[in-house]
């Protein structure tokens, strides 16, 4: 288990930026969700004005989660998140061109093929020295002499793996971002003390995102079947006799349980991720 309160957390520039606009960060944790499958989790802060984030229309081999803390954020083609709205992006689903002009966010990134933070900005250092990342895109000279580009996070991703991006590139289970807006879901009371929104259950893998309201000063549970990542919204939730505020992630790893009380009416969103048997290994083996 590990306790990030990213409110404390000062804001930091993105040095080793291959999109275009003043980004700021906050590191919050990466790791593994299952052996094998790499992830980061980070909190972005797109200032906007004369630096507005823009990025081309991709797509990527890694699954993600985007939660809305402030703003709107443009994905292109009509795909616009609100303040509080929850974002899935499908591995392989294209999105784009983006615009993200003042807003910041929750974001989580994974794949059986992850880039680490390490490596990616070791990559980013090593290719800036033989092209030029610019708009969104990476721009260099072939053995031929002929000028040509990629996209910028591709280009990274094929200069640690050694091989082309498309080969890990899966066809979209869905063709495009999945948007929800949690205002538009019903809580459902179980007599627990805890009433939930079940947002949405994705692929064969059991993505699950649900959010969840303290009724009552009880302990939601968060078992050990597979890793959770939990984002409180409003009020203070308490773990262990600490009590924590808004924007605070809890991640519960693979094989440990977390019993997480909230104050009535606090809200919270609960990312369950894929169970053990999805492991890479595991699905190897079956």
């Amino acid at each position: 288990m590990e306790i990030i309160p990213t409110e404390e957390i000062e804001w930091k520039a993105v040095v080793a930026n291959a999109r275009v606009g003043d980004v700021r960060s906050k590191y919050v944790r990466e790791g593994e969700i299952l052996p094998g499958v790499g992830y980061a989790s980070d909190c972005y802060w797109y200032v906007g004005g004369e630096h507005v984030f823009t990025a081309p229309r991709h797509r990527h081999d890694f699954e993600q989660i985007r939660i809305s803390m402030t703003g709107e954020q443009d994905f292109g083609r009509g795909q616009v998140t609100e303040e509080g709205w929850i974002a899935y992006f499908p591995a392989g689903a294209y999105y784009g061109p983006e615009r993200i002009d003042g807003a910041s966010i929750f974001q989580i990134q994974w794949s059986d093929a992850w880039v680490s933070r390490a490596a990616h900005d070791r990559a980013y250092e090593e290719l800036s020295r033989t092209g030029e990342f610019t708009g969104g895109e990476y721009f260099y000279t072939d053995e031929n002499g002929e000028r040509q580009t990629k996209d910028g996070l591709n280009a990274i991703w094929e200069h640690v793996f050694g091989r082309p991006a498309a080969s890990a590139i899966p066809a979209p289970r869905y063709p495009e971002p999945i948007l929800m807006n949690p205002d538009a879901f019903s809580y459902v009371e179980d007599g627990s003390g805890v009433s939930a929104k079940i947002l949405g259950r994705f692929t064969e893998r059991d993505l699950t995102i649900t959010k969840i309201r303290w009724d009552e000063p009880v302990g939601y549970v968060m078992p050990g079947d597979r890793t959770y990542c939990m984002f409180t919204n409003t009020g203070d939730v308490t773990v262990e006799g600490r009590t924590y505020g808004r924007h605070t992630v809890i991640w519960s790893d693979l094989g440990e349980s977390v019993s997480v009380a909230g104050a009535p009416g606090t809200e919270a969103l609960c990312i369950a991720f894929p169970p053990a048997r999805f492991a890479p290994a595991a699905v190897e083996r079956g």
